[in-house]
């Protein structure tokens, strides 16, 4: 189960970071990563010697043209800790790094590495006020949850047992696409103009508050829902 985490000062103020160009790594999530490129595999031996820490930012869109240096990331982005390390035959590593928290960027370390270091700040994670925007976002998540086989109606029902909020709204961030992708592909290209995954998630992690990620999740999940309803997934008394 998620724990919230603390990120010390210390941390964060000279955190190597892993861009990647189309992930979030939020709280809670477990990240498994082939490491091969000569910098990458450098950043893993410094975190497995300087405290295990390494930052997960989302690369902005162009990163192609300046991929090998320092393209743009996106300020707001998970900061993860090595669970476990295996070093393959090839030179390759195989990792698998925790979410612990989420971090802001301040600026970049000009250091003498092969991989990027940034100075960042810890983001607080403050329970939610609007309790009863919560409570409806859980009804959603329930009445989704039974136009899914059994299998996943079981991982919903997990989902919906968590009590602390902030962990909620995480692990339903994380558990949307997995979701969505039960829809046909003609189906999701209607649901939200464009809006990827990977750009949804961003959105959530870098919300302001638990407030604002419950309402980004209320208009997804009951966009979702409209469209289940729409396809004769849903009758119309569960999207109500």
């Amino acid at each position: 189960m998620l724990k919230h985490h603390t990120l010390a000062a210390e941390l964060l103020a000279s955190l190597p970071i892993f861009p990647l160009p189309n992930l979030v790594l939020l709280p809670g999530m477990i990240l498994p990563l082939n490491v091969f490129e000569p910098r990458y595999l450098d950043l893993v031996d410094h975190a497995l010697e300087c405290g295990q820490h390494i930052g997960v930012p989302l690369l902005r869109p162009g990163y192609e043209a300046d991929y090998e240096g320092r393209p743009e990331i996106e300020p707001v982005f998970g900061v993860g800790k090595l669970l476990s390390h295996l070093r393959l035959p090839d030179g390759r590593r195989f990792i698998r790094l925790e979410g612990l928290a989420r971090a802001r960027l301040l600026s970049e370390r000009d250091l003498s590495h092969s991989f990027r270091v940034v100075a960042a700040e810890p983001l607080p994670e403050e329970p939610p006020r609007e309790h009863e925007h919560l409570e409806v976002l859980k009804a959603q998540v329930e009445r989704l949850a039974r136009a899914c086989n059994r299998n996943d109606t079981e991982t919903v029902d997990t989902v919906l047992s968590i009590n602390d909020p902030r962990v909620f709204t995480y692990t339903v961030t994380a558990l949307l696409p997995s979701v969505e992708m039960l829809i046909s592909t003609a189906i999701n290209r209607r649901l939200f103009r464009g809006s990827s995954y990977t750009e949804f998630q961003q959105r959530c992690l870098a919300s302001a508050t638990t407030d604002e990620r419950v309402t980004l999740l209320l208009e997804r999940v009951g966009a979702l829902l409209d469209v289940l309803q729409t396809h004769a997934r849903l009758p119309a008394e569960m999207c109500n």
